[in-house]
């Protein structure tokens, strides 16, 4: 076995995952198994289709946290069940499996096999946490948690400036220039002016704030991923970038191209992204999902439920409740009748 104390701290970048798996973790019932290739990977799934949940189990698998709640949104039948993860991954040029046993929010145990099938070294329990703190951290963009100022720019309302959290950034500028323009925007480049990020947009000089929602979201967007591969060569950082929910207020227009430039920037930097998705078409390498289960408001108990609550709250009503799924559409007893021209209700 190597010694841990002899393995500098942080020293070993995760390369590249090869599979996971997980048996009765959160939205997957059973066991399900899903593999990955280098470069761009995509979770593909609608809403509530557990892309969000395989997220978790690929952070949760390499934590140092044993007691967290990673099933929070979940019934408690599902989060108190036995769940299991495996994965496999390449980590200082050695294969890894490692086996991660879960009774709701605790980890019993804990097993790490680390190198080829000739020569593996075993860790297990508190080993593999000491080992762990030896991993550099996965990079991981969420978002539903991301606010602007975790990326390249932020903005104030009136102008968008710099944000001083990254170094270099003029640099991280000349990057985002080399893979302009994105798509149909018309945006050419972006430069500073008097320490203010504008863009070149059809030949004249436009601020951040006065671009539409989806050009600033591309341009937020691919900047975080630069400054993300400037992080992972100046520090040798893990080359695995998880990427969840991006796509949130973005249509497929915007969505498209900030796609193709995560392609080229995986390709170009030799790195691993795992991305979801809610479009198939055209995606890299597909890891398709359906078969969720269903979060407890649906299918507890009927006095807990969404619906159940509704049922409950006009139970003793003389209203007639007509129930889809959804929406919920009413039809009242009671007919009300609304005077035209006056702002008033006239039952």
């Amino acid at each position: 076995m190597t010694d841990l104390d002899s393995i500098e701290n942080r020293s070993i970048p995760i390369q590249r995952i090869i599979s996971i798996a997980c048996r009765n973790y959160r939205a997957f019932d059973g066991l399900h198994i899903f593999e990955f290739e280098g470069g761009v990977n995509t979770i593909v799934g609608g809403n509530a289709s557990g892309k969000s949940c395989l997220v978790s189990a690929i952070l949760q698998s390499v934590s140092k946290d044993t007691v967290r709640r990673w099933n929070s949104g979940w019934t408690k039948q599902f989060s108190q069940k036995e769940s299991l993860i495996e994965m496999k991954f390449i980590a200082g040029d050695k294969e890894h499996y490692l086996r991660r046993l879960i009774v709701g929010d605790n980890t019993t145990d804990l097993h790490l096999y680390v190198g080829n099938e000739d020569k593996r070294d075993f860790y297990r329990d508190g080993q593999v946490l000491s080992y762990f703190r030896k991993l550099k951290p996965i990079s991981t963009i969420d978002m539903i948690g991301t606010t602007k100022r975790d990326f390249f720019f932020w903005t104030n309302g009136k102008r968008s400036s710099v944000n001083p959290m990254f170094e270099k950034s003029e640099m991280v500028l000349d990057q985002v220039n080399r893979y302009l323009p994105f798509g149909d925007s018309g945006i050419t480049r972006l430069c500073l002016l008097d320490n203010v990020v504008v863009a070149e947009k059809h030949g004249e000089l436009t601020a951040l704030s006065a671009l539409a929602g989806g050009e600033i979201r591309q341009i937020f967007m691919i900047s975080k991923i630069l400054n993300i591969m400037h992080r992972i060569e100046k520090e040798q950082t893990s080359k695995v970038i998880v990427i969840d929910e991006f796509e949130i207020g973005l249509d497929r227009a915007n969505v498209d191209p900030i796609y193709k430039l995560m392609e080229s920037v995986a390709e170009e930097h030799g790195c691993q992204l795992i991305i979801t998705s809610r479009f198939s078409k055209g995606r890299t390498n597909p890891i398709r999902l359906r078969t969720p289960k269903v979060r407890d408001y649906y299918t507890g108990n009927q006095k807990n439920h969404l619906r159940g609550l509704i049922k409950n709250y006009l139970g003793n009503s003389k209203q007639k409740i007509v129930y889809k799924s959804p929406p919920f559409s009413g039809n009242v007893s009671n007919k009300s009748t609304f005077k035209k021209g006056s702002f008033k209700w006239n039952p």
